[in-house]
């Protein structure tokens, strides 16, 4: 019996011995590859991650555009710059309004009398939606009538940065 016995532990320390180095070989696996995923495979999911929310914003924005456009389709459209994050709003040439804003482009002067501060403090308005909808650093801008390239009032995250009156 007791060499049934010494025979038994013997089997069980071989058995016992061949499962220690087992494990040891799975931890070694484990660490391996717990390694290439902290280096590797980490550099795809953040990829893929940063790729995800981008075209979400992209998203987002253009999902704007078209709420501002939509809003001032009365009186012209509103367009997109996703490099310098801006939306710019082009005033429709036939209107009364773009008549005002094209004699303040041509005499700055005349904003007080033609109640610019008015429309700009809806422009503003306009910004700090535009900050609730995103993280800072977009720009709200009024494109001039008389010459489209030419801004005549910017405000970026609500607040204004630049007026043709100043």
């Amino acid at each position: 019996m007791v060499f049934n016995c010494r025979q038994q532990y013997k089997r069980y320390k071989k058995n016992n011995d061949a499962q220690v180095n087992s494990n040891k070989l799975t931890k070694s696996q484990q660490a391996h590859s717990q390694s290439n995923l902290e280096n590797g495979s980490t550099t795809v999911i953040s990829d893929a991650t940063t790729k995800q929310q981008q075209e979400q914003l992209k998203l987002k924005e253009q999902e704007l555009t078209q709420k501002l456009d939509t809003a001032y389709s009365k009186i012209g459209d509103v367009t997109f710059n996703t490099d310098a994050k801006t939306f710019q709003l082009k005033l429709y040439t036939d209107s009364d309004l773009s008549k005002s804003v094209a004699q303040i482009e041509t005499d700055p002067s005349l904003a007080e009398e033609a109640h610019w501060s008015n429309f700009t403090n809806s422009l503003l308005k306009t910004s700090k939606n535009i900050k609730k909808s995103f993280k800072t650093g977009y720009t709200f801008e009024l494109m001039g009538v008389n010459d489209s390239n030419k801004v005549l009032f910017a405000a970026k995250d609500g607040a204004e940065i630049s007026s043709i009156t100043k």
